[in-house]
């Protein structure tokens, strides 16, 4: 099982903070396909081109990265303030 943490706006807008998901992810980009292809709200928070971060047991990623068994991927939106 892997957690999916959802912060901030993301979080209000999917209407939930985690879920667990079975572990049949290798990789960051097949588990964003996969919540995407959820359908709404999933395919319109989280489009391809738009703008969030990952992070992958607390660190944040660039680009595709591995994921295995009993990870925590945040998705993190922009952050914006002054």
């Amino acid at each position: 099982m892997i957690t999916v943490i959802y912060l901030a706006r993301f979080a209000e807008e999917l209407g939930m903070a985690q879920e667990e998901l079975a572990c049949s992810f290798d990789d960051s980009n097949t588990l964003l396909a996969y919540l995407r292809q959820r359908g709404i709200p999933f395919s319109e928070v989280l489009a391809e081109g738009k703008v969030y971060k990952i992070a992958v047991n607390n660190i944040i990623q660039h680009g595709n990265t591995a994921i295995r068994d009993g990870d925590s991927i945040a998705l993190l939106p922009p952050v914006t303030g002054g």
